[in-house]
């Protein structure tokens, strides 16, 4: 009864934070993670924390977070994301450069030009590609390379800046909700729960994902048609977007380029060929090239490409950092910029990712104050001991608030996958559908999903406006799961 009490206190506290926000004429994204993090550090004061052995759980008391783990918990945050947070600080470097350059201004014009008018069009194919790329990409971090481009166009097509954030970041978070070979989030459930087969509900997950990708273009498309009957344009104006005007004839084929090249390596790079699909052809020429040898032992590409180069189909986000900052440099040559000038751009752009990156930081620090007191491995418990049998609502519930405080879903797996598998055996793909879909709807709607908050801060728009975006589309989502599991679990 005390820890219920207790439950009912914190989160009464964080309603009145939460109204106290909503009425603010300023509501900043960092009260609303701030109230997410006050939620989980007052949790830890009130449920005790333990952890699943062969599907039994062992309490081990209260572990109550306090000011002297602050410190740990910042620097964990940090040592957990701190490759991306770099890749995130280079990516802003690269458009500081790459946006000065009237090739990229001439690309996005003609771009914007093209797509003005054609919202329909765009509200299908955008979504399509980036939930198709999402789905299948070991990481989703790497598509963010091409997002600020795509913005800069639907802005300069007069799209709204809510939708053109849902057609953008949006997508790329829909394509989390149900991947098929792609995704860290489903590497890591996968790894954690011992699962070697990738194709482990994988019918599940592509019904899931192919009625959220009908759904979300639905969706979009009325918005579209919705606005324009408005005739309303409510364009951002942004200086991490803006686009100055080209005078004369400039050629857009130096950037085409850029970006062409770039869109080829991600798929090279990020595609698991060996892991995946059995193709081994990028392993045997990584091993190849990196044994040729001037002399008798001197290997001059595994040097010049370094001890941690790895074949395509294997790479990290480290990878992107170093092509990233290759290609900044050489846009720069082309362009003949001036080394003062690049050094000012590249730094402009840097500067203008940090707030993004501190709240994409942040998110990892509500994941380590659950990891240092894990109290949803005795909730999973309590819920899942609520029946004898398998009950789809309470896991799919179970899985949903687990997700709000991992922003790991590989945590997840290490947290409650010893019971996962044991005690839902018999319904284990569904049970991965379950947990893989509850995160990726997290990501889309909660202040505690890193891409959500990097996407909202770069686009300066308000949690609350994103949320009276997305909800129609998360409900339609949680019926939709809902359905499915009823069909699934009583029904075949």
């Amino acid at each position: 009864m005390g820890i219920v009490i207790g439950i009912i206190v914190v989160l009464a506290v964080a309603a009145f934070l939460a109204l106290l926000t909503c009425k603010s004429k300023n509501s900043d994204l960092f009260k609303w993670i701030g109230i997410a993090i006050f939620i989980a550090v007052c949790l830890t004061w009130v449920i005790p924390y333990g952890y699943f052995q062969e599907g039994s759980f062992y309490e081990y008391g209260m572990k109550r977070l306090g000011l002297s783990d602050i410190p740990t918990v910042i620097y964990y945050g940090i040592y957990f994301c701190l490759t991306t947070i770099i890749y995130l600080l280079v990516l802003g470097g690269f458009y500081g450069v790459v946006s000065k350059t009237k090739s990229y201004q001439a690309l996005v014009k003609k771009c914007a030009k093209f797509l003005k008018g054609k919202g329909i069009v765009v509200a299908v194919v955008l979504p399509v590609l980036l939930v198709g790329l999402t789905s299948i990409l070991k990481t989703p971090f790497v598509l963010l390379v091409f997002v600020p481009f795509l913005v800069s166009i639907l802005l300069n097509a007069k799209f709204d800046k809510i939708t053109t954030m849902g057609l953008t970041y949006g997508s790329i978070l829909v394509g989390t909700l149900a991947a098929t070979y792609g995704t860290d989030g489903l590497y890591w459930f996968n790894s954690y729960l011992n699962v070697t087969d990738i194709t482990l509900g994988m019918t599940h997950r592509l019904i899931i994902g192919g009625i959220a990708l009908v759904l979300f273009i639905a969706y979009n498309i009325f918005r579209i048609v919705k606005n324009k009957k408005k005739n309303s344009e409510n364009i951002l104006e942004s200086d991490l977007y803006a686009i100055e005007e080209v005078k004369g004839n400039v050629k857009s084929w130096p950037s085409i380029i850029v970006f062409a090249f770039l869109f080829i390596f991600i798929i090279l790079g990020y595609v698991g060929w060996e892991t995946h699909f059995g193709i081994e052809a990028f392993k045997n020429f990584h091993e190849w090239l990196t044994e040729l040898s001037i002399g008798e032992d001197f290997t001059i590409f595994s040097y010049i490409l370094g001890a941690n180069a790895v074949a395509f189909g294997a790479m990290e986000v480290s990878s992107m950092i170093t092509i990233l900052l290759i290609i900044t440099i050489v846009v720069a040559l082309m362009n003949r910029v001036k080394a003062s000038d690049f050094v000012a751009s590249f730094s402009e752009g840097f500067q203008k990712m940090i707030k993004p990156v501190c709240l994409f930081f942040i998110t990892y620090t509500l994941f380590i104050v659950s990891y240092m007191s894990p109290f949803m491995a005795y909730v999973s418990d309590w819920a899942f001991g609520l029946t004898k049998n398998f009950n789809p609502y309470i896991t799919t519930l179970t899985a949903f608030i687990t997700s709000i405080f991992h922003a790991d879903l590989g945590y997840t797996a290490y947290i409650v996958g010893s019971v996962l598998s044991t005690d839902f055996a018999s319904n284990f793909d569904l049970v991965h559908t379950l947990y893989l879909t509850a995160y990726g709807l997290v990501q889309l709607c909660i202040p505690t999903s890193g891409i959500l908050l990097f996407g909202l801060a770069t686009m300066k728009i308000d949690y609350k406006s994103w949320f009276k975006y997305i909800w129609i589309f998360l409900v339609a989502m949680l019926v939709v799961l809902l359905v499915f599991a009823t069909i699934v679990t009583y029904a075949l």
